[in-house]
């Protein structure tokens, strides 16, 4: 989330902040600390009930935004919503039985967690693959800690919950905050980000007298093909498969979808390998390892009309009206120096979230200050674009991840100037989703 929230700020606000943002990290490391060593102890002072009627009040806010929206971002509000609320009761109603059920809920979040992360990391091999390994054996080590009844018998399973989350997420803002004071003059957040070798070893700075925000009338579109969307004939049902991973028709024709980014005559990034790869099931897991020796010759479009007229329409279109062309264009003026493909982390979908991100850095860096920045922290849809990234980045980039997480990096750079109770009366969905 921070990262994120970073991106939108932009360089000059990190730059002139990094050393609060640094300092506010160490706080709220020793504060998690703190909260773990209480969730220790037998007598605990962590205030339960405030923290259960704080989560009881969560859940009643993202339950009435789920009200609000539409498609899959309903359903994630929905079951955020609901197991916060759940959470929430099971505080409030003080009994052990409750404290052991949480141990067991928490305990097995943490589990399922670590060993996503392990097996992603051990599969794909993307960079800093290690590092991320390394941290999912410790979300392991950490769910058997919560299920053992060591040392608060299970009556300490939320201070020690939170004060972990607290402590690692300290120290990650902490770092992160550390590296970013050493930004640079020409360079962006985004360059502090992106992947290794993604733009080649020799990353030039950018002019700093570029024009930062776009023209009126000028608009960035994202182009998504869903593999439901692409299919010659009717799919077979499959709803999280279809639109995350492939669609499958009756005769066995398998749908990955494509995904393209378009600003004006100027920019079109639509990126296919030169030739197909082979997917047999033989293949499958060294073809997803994000190594060089699975690099293929890559061929970039020349444009949306002559690609769709090839192939057919795409069914979802995001549209962006503020946004850097100059970010985008330097971007664009370095990915396109390498015409390589890789299935896991250089795909038409990758290719695509990170020339919107770099689109995005700094878009909302004149909207104020401190203020403006924790404002981000309030919107939903930016836990939404952390997770999708999160998981991306992980494995790899879909089509179907891409949209939605295109349509949460919109709510947050375009905000929709309504209350809690009007949303629920909108016809139309506000992401420019058409």
């Amino acid at each position: 989330m921070l990262q994120i929230a970073l991106l939108l700020t932009g360089s000059d606000f990190v730059r002139r902040n990094s050393p609060i943002l640094f300092l506010a990290s160490l706080l709220w490391s020793f504060a998690g600390a703190a909260v773990l060593a209480d969730g220790m102890m037998e007598a605990s002072y962590f205030p339960f009930h405030v923290f259960g009627y704080f989560l009881l009040a969560e859940s009643m806010l993202t339950l009435l935004t789920a009200s609000g929206t539409q498609g899959a971002r309903r359903s994630i509000f929905c079951f955020k919503g609901g197991i916060i609320g759940f959470v929430a009761i099971l505080i409030l109603s003080g009994r052990h039985s409750s404290n052991l059920m949480m141990a067991i809920i928490f305990g097995f979040a943490c589990f399922m967690t670590g060993l996503f992360v392990v097996t992603s990391a051990w599969v794909v091999r993307y960079p800093h693959w290690r590092r991320a390994l390394c941290g999912g054996i410790f979300q392991l080590i950490f769910a058997l800690f919560l299920f053992l009844p060591y040392p608060a018998k299970h009556d300490g399973t939320v201070p020690q919950l939170i004060g972990m989350l607290m402590l690692t997420s300290g120290i990650q803002c902490a770092l992160l905050a550390f590296r970013l004071r050493h930004l640079r003059d020409g360079y962006r957040i985004f360059d502090m980000f992106t992947p290794d070798d993604l733009l080649g070893t020799d990353v030039q700075a950018e002019e700093s007298n570029a024009v930062a925000t776009a023209q009126p009338g000028q608009q960035l579109t994202v182009h998504v093909w869903t593999p439901e969307g692409s299919s010659a004939t009717t799919p077979v049902s499959r709803p999280v498969l279809n639109r995350y991973i492939a669609a499958v028709d009756a005769r066995g024709v398998i749908s990955t979808g494509h995904a393209a980014l378009e600003m004006g005559p100027d920019i079109y990034i639509s990126l296919y390998p030169a030739v197909d790869i082979d997917r047999s099931p033989a293949e499958f897991f060294n073809t997803l390892r994000a190594v060089r020796d699975n690099n293929v010759a890559g061929e970039f479009k020349e444009g949306y009309t002559s690609e769709a007229a090839a192939w057919c329409e795409s069914d979802r279109k995001i549209v962006f009206h503020d946004f850097s062309p100059a970010s985008l264009t330097h971007f664009w003026t370095q990915y396109r120096q390498q015409e390589i493909y890789n299935l896991t982390w250089r795909n038409c979908s990758s290719s695509v979230a990170y020339a919107l991100e770099a689109a995005l850095d700094g878009v909302r860096g004149g909207h104020g200050g401190w203020i403006h920045f924790l404002r981000l922290f309030l919107i939903p849809e930016l836990w939404i674009a952390a997770q999708l990234r999160k998981r991306a980045t992980t494995m790899a980039w879909t089509p179907g991840l891409l949209l939605d997480y295109s349509r949460a990096l919109h709510a947050l750079v375009h905000p929709v100037r309504l209350t809690w109770f009007s949303r629920r009366y909108r016809q139309k969905d506000t992401s420019s989703d058409r």
